[in-house]
């Protein structure tokens, strides 16, 4: 069911994997997703997956080139188990389907630097 692996993060003997059913979605729909998790999970605080629409900043006199919008976000905590499973609403809270958007996966670890990786997916305009 979840074939698309959108990322996978390494720490230590740790890894974290990101996946999601399918890479190209609809304003309105559940993104639906698992997280695998192989190694010693016994560091991670939290693990939070973002959906993030990224739009350009079309202000010349700026030195920022794009504005991260936070679309839906998913905190998810490991216990024992090797796969979370996750849903992220997409509602109708996007600005345009031509902006980039991305899955971000962020794995919080205790007295570390935290681990993050960012994948794009794609909203039909239909």
């Amino acid at each position: 069911m979840f074939k698309n692996l959108l990322s996978s993060i390494g720490f230590e003997d740790l890894t974290v994997d990101t996946r999601v059913g399918q890479t190209e979605y609809h304003l309105g729909d559940t993104i639906e997703g698992i997280v695998e998790l192989s190694g010693q999970t016994g560091h991670i605080e939290y693990i939070e997956i973002q959906l993030v629409e990224r739009q350009e900043n079309t202000d010349d006199t700026s030195d920022i080139q794009s504005f991260d919008d936070i679309i839906s976000r998913v905190h998810l905590t490991p216990e024992n188990d090797e796969t979370i499973r996750f849903q992220l609403d997409v509602g109708n809270n996007i600005k345009s389907t031509t902006n980039q958007f991305f899955i971000m996966t962020h794995v919080y670890i205790a007295n570390s630097i935290d681990a993050y990786d960012e994948d794009e997916i794609f909203f039909n305009q239909q």
